[in-house]
């Protein structure tokens, strides 16, 4: 917070995180999340992941793996789709719609 009392948010200056040792590197560029209808439960979570150019694989088990200390059971997505790109609008939003 500066002297007049506005806040800035600053993100790391690299991404690289190290943990013992071993260089770990984000995979993830981007995610969105929305609800699909399920006939068991009434709705869903899933998620479309773009994964960031010089990732070349991730798995499903891997977003759920990491997932599963961080969220209840019930908000880690049930289906995981990898993407190139997200379906946008002209003005550059992402059309959730059709997802």
């Amino acid at each position: 917070m500066d002297k007049d009392g506005y806040l800035y948010f600053v993100g790391r200056q690299k991404e690289l995180i190290i943990h013992g040792g071993i260089n770990i590197y984000p995979s993830v560029a981007e995610a969105q999340v929305f609800s699909m209808s399920d006939e068991g439960y009434g709705k869903e979570v899933c998620a479309w992941i773009k994964l960031k150019p010089n990732v070349k694989e991730c798995q499903h088990e891997d977003i759920t793996k990491f997932l599963a200390d961080k969220l209840d059971f019930f908000k880690i997505p049930k289906h995981i789709r990898f993407i190139n790109k997200f379906i946008m609008t002209p003005t550059g939003k992402i059309q959730k719609f059709k997802l």
